[in-house]
């Protein structure tokens, strides 16, 4: 499963004129047969261009002979970053599809990657229900069971506690509160330190609506803030069937949070204000390091321009670059370096699926650190 960590690493790293071929490929069975992977990879071939299809050409042989090999291990959608100049190979079979794509620029297209590391991000999925609970961590399309906790409630001692009637069934029923109390603080426990391991920020509660409720009646002010979903399903469920729940209730969670950010970014925009749109002011505050949070629509592109000394990114233009002199150089996918750059310098980076406000904009904004 990818993280950030990775990600930001295949980011850093300065243009010093080596060369990246970034294939993506939809690989999804429904659509694609994997015989046609040769197939589908030439034919995104044809759309670069000669002079640079001759800069990668060991690269392109490289791939075309890993895909002739018929891979094993393959999901419905494959990130490969080749780079024979840098002895770079990186693969990444994904549980989601990816749209075919193939980009040969001086840096890995993260794009992509990003979005769906943004838009199925990790969470922390917990499932209760009488004496049972389980904890998954689910994301990027994927979802895997960490532990699960289990603690039978006594039958008690009917001749002890007069039989099953009167304070006897209230006995009883006062023993099973307090067992599924114990059960629910060690859920609880193991939570914390499962969300300060794996540095998770959200969490789903799956389970019947009374166990949700009276688990969350357990749950520290620290942890009940983290919930930001919840779904009915059962405690005996497999873990296909909770993914079958878990993605819609990720996918609607992850829209609220893009309204939300949208929202508070045309709020604040202007630079007094501490909000700037469009890709001129973005590019301008990511040079001077004052972005805290970015935010791309993940399905727009533009062209832009890079300095050769500085590493400068600025919009198409005629004139050397504005910060240090030099000459500059025309980029194809001026989104994607900005997304590198943000990466490289800590900056979080939310992909934006379906926003026409910031499609018009030019598809990027920023919120500034002052």
């Amino acid at each position: 499963m990818l993280t950030r960590l990775e990600l930001k690493e295949l980011a850093s790293g300065t243009l010093d004129g080596a060369n990246f071929v970034t294939l993506y490929l939809n690989l999804d069975p429904t659509q694609v047969k994997r015989d046609d992977l040769q197939l589908h990879f030439k034919n995104l071939i044809r759309t670069i261009s000669q002079p640079d299809k001759s800069l990668v050409a060991r690269d392109i042989e490289k791939i075309e002979r890993f895909l002739a090999d018929h891979p094993e291990g393959l999901k419905r959608g494959l990130a490969i970053i080749s780079s024979s100049a840098r002895d770079f190979w990186w693969i990444y079979p994904s549980a989601l599809p990816f749209h075919d794509e193939l980009v040969v620029q001086s840096n890995p297209y993260l794009k992509p990657l990003l979005t769906q590391l943004d838009q199925y991000q990790r969470y922390l999925v917990a499932v209760v229900g009488g004496e049972l609970a389980r904890l998954f961590v689910a994301g990027m399309g994927e979802m895997f069971e960490v532990t699960d906790f289990y603690r039978p409630t006594s039958d008690g001692n009917p001749s002890r506690d007069g039989g099953w009637g009167g304070m006897g069934g209230v006995r009883e029923q006062r023993r099973k509160e307090n067992t599924q109390h114990i059960l629910y603080k060690d859920v609880a426990h193991a939570m914390d330190e499962l969300l300060k391991r794996e540095e998770i920020k959200r969490v789903l509660l799956g389970g019947a609506d009374h166990s949700r409720g009276h688990f969350k009646e357990v749950l520290p002010e620290s942890l009940s803030r983290k919930i930001v979903g919840e779904f009915h399903v059962d405690r005996n469920a497999s873990v296909k069937e909770m993914l079958e729940k878990v993605l819609p209730a990720m996918k609607d969670v992850e829209y609220q949070f893009e309204r939300r950010a949208l929202t508070e970014l045309f709020d604040r925009q202007g630079k007094d204000t501490g909000g700037v749109v469009g890709l001129p002011d973005v590019l301008d505050a990511l040079q001077q390091g004052k972005i805290m949070k970015m935010y791309v629509s993940n399905d727009r592109t533009a062209g832009g321009m890079v300095c050769g000394s500085c590493a400068a990114l600025t919009p198409v233009r005629d004139d050397p670059c504005p910060y240090c002199g030099a000459e500059m150089k025309s980029v194809k996918y001026m989104h994607d370096l900005a997304v590198r750059k943000a990466l490289d310098q800590g900056v979080r980076v939310d992909m934006i699926e379906h926003s026409k406000e910031l499609a018009q904009v030019g598809g990027i904004g920023a919120l500034l650190r002052y």
